[in-house]
């Protein structure tokens, strides 16, 4: 028997978690944050409770209360990618599960980063796997990670294979056949696998009737603004996703042609930096200068006098009052003079808090006469024409939208009815809870 029990992500955008039991043996996959309850809750509060109950209370992590019965049984935790609404709860969650937590080398250097960032006790035995490997978690389980474009390096499509049949778990992903750093999606393996009983799919841009554009497009987007822009004599400040090593690549090379020296400011920047370069994906410390701590930031800004000769690369896209570039435009950070170059290499989560703080952070940049250039940007996640051609390459018995909101959720179901697939018959939009019993 096997039963699905989503436990996070499941009608809302974060948070991650999806428990699977077969006969007696329980797989988790994904310990993620939901960001935005994340940020709310802590970003005006530095001794914010961090204690699982209050975590669980503001729904900022899974509600694992939804599986207690099933946790003694759990034989493995299954981490898909390195993204906070994937990987982000598991230093407050993990130790709840006496089993080790399996990823890819660089998901797993990540984590370790994230454990010592919040000083948690995770007595759970950190495993790596490569790309397209497979490994058995129990006599009667086997895990296989798939390679999948992401827009963050080795991402992995989860199969968990059984007596039964196999599992497939695809949160998040896109189809990217022009990758910029890092491997291409393992399409000939996703079509070998068989008897195929559930597929659990990224639906977030199922509203979306486009194949989602490769990094490849974002890169000559960057490539159009950083090189082709009059920035002589000009401050050059870039903000985008501080885990998306391969969008931090093409600045690098980008900079270099402009005869820049690229300046690295902020903590979560070195986290996900330091974590590629100990795997050997990247090397940009080597090229590029990597200042972590406020103190640090504030004193290399104030006594920076020819910031022309410099990119900085910074955080803050989504206007966090905290980020570096909140500090460089309101508490005077940095002295921006007119026609300075502030690039946003990503596109704003839409979410209240969120869109009013870029709003404001846009609004006084305007006040300094700065040029902004926004959603210089393509997306991590594929839109509705990957998902069809996943579904078609896999050809799952069910299928189980996940990583959206319900009103986008719903018009996946126009897609599953595309390629032959009916609510309630075969395709399930599932609630965090539900449990689910494959025939």
């Amino acid at each position: 028997m096997i039963e699905i029990v989503p436990v996070g992500g499941y009608r809302e955008v974060g948070k991650n978690c999806t428990a699977i039991r077969v006969d007696n043996e329980v797989i988790l996959i994904d310990m993620g944050l939901h960001l935005q309850h994340y940020i709310e809750y802590t970003q005006d509060d530095d001794d914010a409770d961090l204690s699982l109950n209050k975590l669980i209370e503001i729904k900022a992590i899974p509600d694992i209360s939804l599986i207690e019965d099933w946790i003694p049984l759990v034989k493995a935790i299954c981490i898909s990618h390195a993204h906070l609404d994937h990987v982000g709860a598991a230093p407050f969650l993990a130790s709840r599960f006496k089993c080790p937590i399996h990823g890819t080398p660089y998901t797993i250097e990540v984590l370790k980063a994230l454990i010592e960032d919040k000083h948690s006790n995770v007595p759970n035995k950190l495993v790596t796997h490569e790309m397209n490997s497979m490994f058995k978690v129990s006599e009667d389980i086997k895990i296989e990670f798939i390679s999948v474009t992401h827009s963050v390096v080795q991402a992995a499509l989860i199969a968990i294979h059984t007596k039964y049949g196999t599992i497939v778990y695809a949160n998040d992903f896109k189809l990217d056949n022009q990758p910029t750093l890092g491997l291409k999606s393992n399409i000939g393996r996703m079509k070998e696998l068989k008897n195929v009983k559930a597929l659990i799919l990224d639906s977030l841009y199922a509203h979306k009737p486009i194949k989602t554009p490769s990094e490849s497009v974002a890169r000559e987007l960057l490539r159009e603004v950083m090189i082709s822009t009059n920035s002589e004599g000009k401050a050059m400040i870039v903000s985008t996703f501080s885990s998306h090593l391969a969008r931090i690549k093409s600045i690098m090379e980008f900079s270099k042609m402009l005869k820049r020296k690229v300046v690295f400011l902020g903590r979560s920047l070195d986290k996900y930096i330091m974590a590629g370069e100990r795997c050997g994906i990247v090397n940009f410390s080597k090229e590029g200068k990597i200042i972590k701590y406020r103190h640090q930031v504030q004193k290399f800004l104030k006594n920076c006098k020819h910031p022309e000769d410099y990119v900085f690369v910074v955080t803050g896209h989504q206007g966090e009052p905290k980020s570096v570039l909140g500090k460089m435009i309101f508490q005077n950070y940095f002295r921006f003079k007119k026609e300075d170059i502030v690039i946003f290499s990503s596109n704003i989560i839409p979410a209240g808090d969120t869109i009013r703080n870029r709003e404001a952070m846009e609004a006084e940049l305007k006040h300094k006469k700065v040029r902004i250039f926004r959603d210089i940007h393509v997306s991590g996640h594929g839109a509705r024409e990957d998902q069809r051609d996943l579904i078609n390459l896999i050809r799952p018995e069910i299928l189980l939208p996940s990583h959206s909101e319900t009103a986008v959720t719903e018009q996946f179901l126009e897609l599953a009815e595309e390629v032959g697939y009916r609510e309630n018959k075969d395709v399930f939009l599932l609630r965090n809870g539900h449990r689910l019993e494959l025939k």
